[in-house]
């Protein structure tokens, strides 16, 4: 006896199955689908428990005749095509004749539909791929078809589905991408509370305003359709990016598809306009001919292959390059010495001999300007924190209180820079709390950027504006908790996609925990507070960012929230390079900047070296006292 075995229909059904049939989801973009192949112009989609329990597609299409109806459930059973040369003309999205078997064999079907040349409708229930009822029924036009008890027959299937609710987030996802790709049609989708979203027939800026809203339409830019292959739709603008390419969707004949080749067109069309780990949002409409495109890729019918991958390429990237091209304007980079200055003169001749002059080595060093720069110090006067978040000073130490204080006299009112000779400065007075005094000496500062400091046997040099930036930060850093959190006047209304919803429900309890206030209503979050730090914080990076740590499996902390918000407001409150200290300015900043340990923190919050130290070895092997 042979040991190739011929697998039963409903054994292939089950196999072929697992390919089609993934989630709900993907019921959900078979059953649409059809009813778009079969001429609808009204698509009601409706599921109870995240399509677990029930998944029902109503449409008013050309519907099914009566002897077709058993026959739509037989695999490979398709009106699609005839033969493998039908595939180079393929206009319809379905053709395998895979979903309808695939998902009758891992659910109860109830398939109810009208055909126009027939005067009543035909009604057939099957029930793990076996039919159970053949009849009558009434409906006037088109279809309905509903789907219950999804892998009711199949429970190591079953186990692996995610929530109700994720999965309702996923058929969300599937039904915006659908609605994209057929901005002509209306389609809604509704659940046990009612409408989820809802298009009516229109232009494509309309099918992304319904799936994205208003205020993403204002920062999109239109592309005009391309000669030969025809690319239209939308990009953002080049200010507006995401954190991921969640946001980019591929139409091609009709057919939501993924192609890298085609996002990596338009990432190269932004050019030097897009930032690092910024990604464009765009909807691409590529109509081409058929014969030129492979659609018989994977079952899912979700990639796509190009005859000329490179024509693609082209089309695609100067489609998308003139719209942002023309959306930024012409620039001219460089200057044009002729307008202002009148002609360059022309270069002069190099002469053939050379005088030399006499060399002269400096050996006397001019230390009057050691200490001072060629402008007076500036006035960096502290700030006070107040409820909205943290005025703007050059020289803000918040809220730790001093531990020394310089003697003051009337010999010598203040240390100043300005006092040539260092040391004629009398030491400062400790106070009742002699801790978190640093006991180096501060030997000045040089070039109006770095501040030196002598302790024991090292040479600190110190970046000025990282290390009063790192003070900042950590001020900054404490104020984000639950009793510092700022009531917003208006909530930020903030829409999710699917897996973006998932997550911030996974990190919620350390979003609360910040100082964040965030209400789930409906299918949308409204931000109600956030901390007080970061008031004005900008919410479509912030969160931006956020959901671009998704995908990783580090435990969030604070630094991962809220590092590039606070880091912004530490980098612009703190001193600049160049900026000119007095001797009492450098004693605010090296006295908060060491930590509690008497540590000088060796980076800035951007991870910028902010003290690099020389021991006495170094110095005596520059010099070449030891070898």
């Amino acid at each position: 006896m042979g040991k190739i075995n011929i697998l039963q229909p409903n054994v292939f059904n089950m196999l072929a199955a697992g390919e089609v049939v993934e989630n709900p989801s993907s019921v959900v973009k078979e059953l649409v689908e059809n009813s778009i192949d079969a001429g609808a112009t009204q698509i009601d989609i409706a599921v109870e428990q995240g399509g677990i329990r029930k998944i029902q597609v109503s449409d008013n299409g050309i519907g099914i005749l009566k002897e077709d109806m058993r026959t739509a459930f037989i695999p490979h059973a398709t009106s699609k095509i005839n033969a493998i040369d039908d595939l180079d003309s393929l206009s319809t999205l379905g053709f395998r004749g895979e979903a309808l078997a695939s998902i009758a064999s891992v659910s109860e079907v109830t398939l109810i539909s009208a055909a126009k040349s027939q005067q009543t409708a035909s009604k057939i229930v099957l029930s793990g791929g076996n039919v159970i009822f053949e009849g009558e029924d009434s409906r006037s036009k088109g279809t309905i078809i509903t789907v219950e008890n999804l892998f009711f027959n199949t429970p190591a299937r079953l186990k692996f589905l995610k929530k109700p609710a994720s999965e309702m987030r996923q058929i969300l996802d599937t039904v915006r991408t659908l609605v994209l790709a057929n901005a002509n049609l209306s389609i809604t989708l509704s659940d046990e509370n009612g409408v989820v979203l809802s298009h009516s027939s229109g232009e494509l800026i309309d099918a992304i305003c319904a799936v994205y809203g208003a205020n993403t339409v204002d920062k999109l830019l239109k592309i005009e359709p391309s000669e030969s292959i025809k690319v239209s739709g939308y990009v953002s603008k080049v200010d507006f990016t995401k954190p991921n390419r969640t946001y980019q969707t591929i139409i091609v004949n009709g057919r939501a598809v993924e192609d890298a080749s085609v996002q990596t067109a338009v990432e190269k069309a932004y050019g030097d306009y897009l930032m690092k780990r910024a990604y464009p949002m765009f909807v691409l409409d590529i109509i081409m001919p058929f014969d030129e495109v492979d659609v018989n890729v994977h079952p899912r019918k979700s990639e796509v292959r190009f005859y000329d991958k490179h024509k693609v390429f082209c089309a695609v990237y100067h489609a998308v390059q003139d719209a942002v091209n023309a959306s930024m304007g012409k620039s001219v980079l460089g200057f044009d010495m002729t307008k202002k200055y009148g002609k360059v003169a022309e270069p002069q001749p190099v002469q053939k001999e050379i005088k030399k002059a006499p060399v002269q080595v400096q050996t006397r060093i001019d230390t009057s300007a050691l200490h001072v720069g060629k402008t007076a110090p500036k006035d960096f006067g502290f700030a006070t924190a107040t409820p909205s978040g943290f005025r703007e000073s050059p020289l803000y130490i918040p809220e730790r209180p001093a531990v020394y204080e310089p003697i003051k006299s009337e010999e010598t009112p203040q240390a100043d820079i300005s006092d040539n000779n260092i040391d004629d400065v009398k030491p400062a007075k400790p106070l009742s709390e002699p801790a978190m005094i640093f006991d180096g000496k501060i030997i000045g500062q040089v070039f109006a950027t770095y501040l030196l400091v002598e302790r024991d046997d090292k040479l600190y040099i110190i970046d000025q504006h990282a290390a009063h930036e790192r003070i900042l930060y950590d001020r900054i850093a404490d104020k984000c908790k639950a009793e510092y959190a700022q009531p917003l006047l208006i909530p930020y209304k903030l829409s999710l996609t699917g897996a973006e919803e998932e997550y911030i429900e996974k990190i919620m309890p350390t979003l609360l925990s910040l100082g964040f206030e965030i209400e789930h209503s409906g299918y949308v979050y409204l931000v109600k507070a956030v901390p007080s730090p970061v008031v004005n914080l900008n919410f479509n990076k912030f969160f931006g960012d956020l959901f671009a740590n998704s995908l990783s499996e580090n435990e969030l902390t604070l630094a991962q929230l809220l590092k590039d918000s606070l880091c912004q407001q530490a980098c612009k409150a703190a001193i600049k390079g160049g900026d000119v200290l007095t001797r009492e300015q450098i004693e605010q900043v090296i006295r908060f900047y060491v930590d509690e340990n008497g540590d000088l923190p060796a980076k800035c919050p951007h991870g910028r070296p902010a003290v690099i130290a020389l021991d006495k070895r170094d110095f005596e092997k520059m010099f070449k006292r030891i070898v």
